[in-house]
């Protein structure tokens, strides 16, 4: 096949060709994007009911929904949280799910309850989770004249928020802060108790006159019409004109008894920038699109929008593009700094120009032609696929280094350049596969792997393993024939070698005489090295993701108070007065947000600040600031300041507690509060006291009415009418909806009592018509409530929640099992403590795998059982070189450090596969010559292939090392999150390897005396 290739330079040379035009063309069209749009297991249904208690949200409307939608196929888990105003259920599908199926069918269950919920409610929202539905940027709209308030807020939903949802490349635009109005109809009480009327009688005239008929048709002949009517009501004119029928039979307009203006309804939320309220317009981007393209597209947007409204100022705050351009500048770095290095190495060690040229130029024509399979796989460039590509760099090249450098050694022992390239490239053919075929082995499994990791590894994978792909075919191809080409020198005057070299050389030859010499002494000790990298592990500390420069903070506040949206304004406003101004950007949402994709609860008491300071210590300063002001002046406030996610953070971060104790009362009726108060008194017997009640422990101050039924008997008040009454005064009570020309505006009841004893003073109409005061029949008294009902499949729930790491689980689990229930209640246990031990268990299994894997690539290629043992062996010695790295520079284990040992699974045996395949071939040289396997052969052999393989060794190793080099020294989070990964690449690759020069030689050897022992006694 080579000499197929290399004999039609023509042909080759116009398939490149046509290769590289079609990269860098299609290059515009793969599509960029913060991560890969990954499906998430995950369905958020999202309901929201203003002015509902937590319990009624949970009895009334969460509990049917959950019990629904529990009975949904391959459902994993079940989660939901009612609060006040809002609730969340969240489905947890095993990986794998068809998700836009189980979309659909969560849909088609919502539309079957939601009749029986109530008609004033908005049907649930419902939400995939993907990763690309991290906003890409966020855009302030900040009113300059607070008067202009309400029109500048229509302006954002129904201009702004258009203008960018056009822009191409946009996919959902979500908006917070937004103000409404409604229709207020205001009764006059007086009035209506002079006429013998009620506020329901106000409420039905207009949901009559508003009333839609159903489907009227007209025949006339052949023809047939649909009938529809007129609606009367399109103002607060109209509704004031409406007649209103009185007992004796007369009628009178409704507006002679109550008042219908336009009034802004109260916000349940508010949205600061910079300590002004304003709008936010968070942006998403559609998975085919191109970010770095669109985030300038928007920007063009918002630099209009200023001018063509100067009465708004604009502002664009946490553009996730950096994280990005990061890894793109990651990328360019390692092509730049890394290929210059690579190139200065390998004219180091080779003695003429035209070897090192030939490659490196298999760097950028390896990366341009993967560009054409990104497009045609749908790949995107991200932060994973872009890592991908970034280890590549340093490792597309070893390929051709391998055959370059053994058509050289055959050139050089006299053949002519056709036949010196085609030997020389066949005879590296194998190992050279093998070892490609190695480094895939470690990725194929970690497919496997559960959860967003698993899913994510996939781009990496396959942007690796395209590009190492696309190396064997420029390294088989093109290489072989660019060397005939431009390297016509007499095979005499071929310079091989540099001095630096062959000082090298030569040292390596005395350190494996000296070593052959004592191998017993060397072997064991690389065999009591080879487990050290377990003892470092235990010794390096342990974090989710590297540290990186952190300059902006997330605070969580829950005021614990049963405060509404403007105290919680006001509170937040105070807060940011009251703290020093050292930080460069300050965001809050207040209260209830308004954004579709709002994943968590709403409830009016909390409020999230994201604050952008200059520099950490800034930031940590801000941090400390904020505790101290909330301690002093709210001290009943929880708060939880956490470093500001990232699209990328975000992804990897857990929410789950680290354990969690679940307990569900087993009698009926013990859900009292007593009871309650007696499990969390007991549970301070626990061995680990250091737990935190979880929400549905948390209660807020509530009022709850009593009613008194011997009156109601005796009246004939209806508990019916009592409620009816109730909503009317102190609830959200909707009459009717006027749609016009596209725009749908709400009438809504309101009183115009201001203080409850006066909304108390309401008539409620009891037997033969008479009317009653409402507080007669009820009394007001002050209690406290569940502020959040958590739940799972099986029911309401609360829980005890460990949030740091906790000994001994298995007897703590006994402990609170024995407590649970003398206490009369049933416990279960979940948290990230499960899950990790689940994916641990994963972990080796895949890692068993992958060793499977390795073992029958290496049994096939040598035809042996023992011979990849060797080569195996070897693992632990890059995994060792790893660790001490690793520990020696302070980094910790994170997701990036364990990326780089995977690399190194596949990478550390690449010398081992190309040695043993010299010694096996050297073997059957002299086997075919009749020597017998003495002590001077073998040593001649190892020597021998030594030469043949140090050369590859050192230039492989040491330009995949030297490629991530400048990953250490290059600042930025692109680098600072890439370090750990560089720094176990580069331990595991040169000390590693520095262990395998003469491990594999050993390892030979006493297989090889084992071996012929054997034939010996047969």
């Amino acid at each position: 096949m080579v000499r197929y290739f290399i004999q039609r330079p023509v042909a080759v040379f116009m398939v490149f060709a046509a290769l590289l035009i079609a990269g860098l063309l299609l290059i515009r069209k793969v599509p960029v994007s913060l991560l890969p749009n990954v499906d998430v297991p995950q369905i958020i249904v999202q309901v929201s009911y203003p002015n509902t208690a937590a319990p009624v949200m949970e009895q009334q409307i969460i509990a049917p929904i959950r019990e629904s939608l529990g009975r949904l196929g391959s459902l994993n888990a079940v989660e939901s949280q009612s609060a006040n105003h809002s609730g969340i259920i969240q489905l947890t599908f095993d990986y794998g799910t068809r998700m836009d199926l189980a979309y659909i069918e969560v849909n088609e269950r919502l539309d079957k309850i939601t009749q029986s919920m109530p008609r004033d409610m908005q049907r649930p929202l419902v939400m995939r989770v993907n990763t690309a539905d991290i906003p890409i940027v966020r855009i302030q709209v900040i009113p300059k004249d607070e008067g202009a308030y309400d029109g500048i807020s229509r302006l954002t939903e129904a201009v702004l928020k258009r203008r960018i949802e056009q822009i191409d490349g946009v996919s959902l635009v979500d908006i917070n802060g937004l103000q409404q109005q409604v229709l207020a109809v205001i009764p006059d009480k007086e009035a209506l108790a002079a006429l013998n009327l009620d506020e329901g009688a106000v409420a039905a005239s207009i949901e009559n006159a508003n009333r839609e008929l159903g489907g009227l048709q007209v025949k006339d002949g052949q023809y047939q019409y649909f009938v529809k009517l007129a609606n009367v009501l399109e103002d607060e004119a109209a509704i004031a004109a409406l007649p209103l029928l009185l007992q004796d039979g007369s009628v009178i307009q409704l507006g002679r008894v109550a008042r219908v203006i336009p009034e802004k309804v109260p916000p349940a939320g508010y949205h600061l920038y910079n300590g002004k309220e304003c709008f936010v317009i968070t942006v998403q981007k559609q998975a085919s699109s191109r970010m770095n393209e669109l985030v300038p597209r928007i920007r063009e947007a918002v630099d209009q929008f200023a001018r063509d409204y100067p009465q708004v100022a604009f502002a664009l705050s946490q553009d996730q593009t950096f994280l990005l351009d990061a890894g793109i500048s990651n990328l360019e770095q390692d092509l730049i700094y890394g290929g210059i290095f690579t190139a200065l190495l390998l004219f180091l060690f080779l003695g003429n120009w035209a070897s090192p040229s030939l490659m490196s130029i298999s760097i950028p024509l390896s990366l341009i032609i993967t560009f054409l399979f990104f497009y045609l796989f749908d790949i995107s460039f991200n932060i994973i696929s872009l890592s991908g590509l970034a280890l590549g760099v340093g490792m597309v090249i070893d390929n051709s280094i391998v055959v370059i450098d053994n058509i050289t050694r055959k050139r050089s022992q006299g053949l002519d350049m056709l036949e010196c390239s085609v030997q020389g490239t066949n005879e590296v053919i194998a190992p050279v596969i093998s070892q490609v075929l190695t480094t895939i082995a470690v990725y194929a499994p970690l497919i496997l792997l559960s959860g967003i990791a698993g899913l994510l590894v996939f781009d990496q994978a396959i942007g690796l393993t395209i590009c190492l792909c696309v190396s064997l075919l420029v390294a088989f191809v093109l290489a072989p024939l660019l060397y005939r080409i431009f390297l016509t020198t007499h095979p005499d005057k071929l310079k091989k070698d540099t001095r630096l070299y062959a000082w090298v050389a030569k040292g390596y030859h005395r350190m494996i005489g000296h070593i052959l010499r004592r191998k017993l002494l060397y072997f064991l000790a690389t065999l009591l090295i080879m487990p050290a990298g377990i003892w470092l592990a235990a010794r390096i500390p342990v974090s989710a993701l590297p540290e990186i420069e952190k300059k902006e903070s997330l605070v969580l506040l829950d005021w614990n108070d049963p405060i509404d949206a403007r105290e919680n304004l006001r509170r937040v406003k105070e807060l940011l007065s009251g703290i020093p101004a050292v930080y460069q950007e300050v965001e809050a949402d207040i209260g209830i947000k308004q954004f579709l994709l709002q994943q968590g609860n709403n409830t009016i008491q909390k409020a999230e600040i994201y604050i952008a300071c200059e520099q950490e210590r800034q930031k940590v300063a801000t941090d400390a600031a904020i505790r101290k002001w909330l301690r002093e002046r709210y001290p009943l406030a929880g708060i939880r300041i956490i470093d500001a996610p990232n699209a990328f953070t975000q992804l990897f971060s857990k929410e789950d507690a680290y354990f969690e104790a679940r307990f569900k009362p087993l009698a009926t009726g013990g859900d009292h509060p007593g009871h309650w108060d007696q499990l969390t008194g007991s549970l301070q017997q626990l061995p680990d006291t250091g737990f935190v009640p979880g929400e549905g422990f948390v209660r807020e101050q509530s009022v709850t009415v009593l009613l008194d039924y011997d009156k109601m008997n005796t009246y004939g008040v209806t508990r019916k009418a009592i409620e009816e009454v109730l909503q009317q005064q102190f609830g959200v009570y909707t009459i009717s909806q006027i749609k016009r020309y596209g725009a749908i505006q709400t009438v809504r009841l309101v009183s115009a009592s201001t203080t409850v004893e006066a909304r108390l003073m309401t008539a409620v109409k009891g037997r033969n018509g008479n009317r009653y005061a409402l507080h007669q029949f009820v009394a007001l008294v002050n209690d406290q409530q569940t502020k959040f009902i958590t739940a799972d499949r099986s029911g309401p729930y609360r829980a005890i929640v460990f949030d740091r790491q906790v000994k001994h689980i298995p007897e703590l689990e006994q402990a609170i099992s024995r407590l649970a229930m003398e206490q009369g209640f049933s416990v279960s246990f979940a948290g990230s403590y499960y899950s990790d031990q689940e994916q641990l268990q994963q972990l080796w299994f895949i890692l068993l795998l992958v060793l499977l894997l390795l073992y029958f690539i290496l049994a096939i290629q040598y035809e042996s059982l023992v011979q990849p043992v060797i080569v195996m062996l070897t693992i632990p010695l890059g995994i060792t070189g790893g660790m001490l790295l690793l520990w020696l520079t302070g980094g910790t284990l994170d997701v990036m450090a364990a990326i780089g040992f995977i690399v190194i699974l596949g990478l550390i045996v690449d010398d081992p596969i190309l040695k043993i395949e010299t010694l096996n071939r050297l073997e059957k040289k002299y086997f075919e010559q009749g020597l017998l396997h003495d002590d001077r052969l073998l040593e001649k052999m190892i020597h021998e292939a030594g030469d043949t393989c140090l050369k590859p060794l050192l230039m492989v190793s040491l330009t995949t090392s030297i490629a991530l080099v400048p990953v250490l020294f290059v600042s930025g989070i692109g680098n600072d999150l890439q370090k750990p990964l560089a720094i176990v690449i580069i331990g595991g690759l040169t000390i590693g390897t520095f262990f395998t020069t003469w491990f594999i030689p050993l390892a030979y050897w006493y297989v090889t005396k084992l071996k012929i022992k054997r034939s010996h006694t047969r």
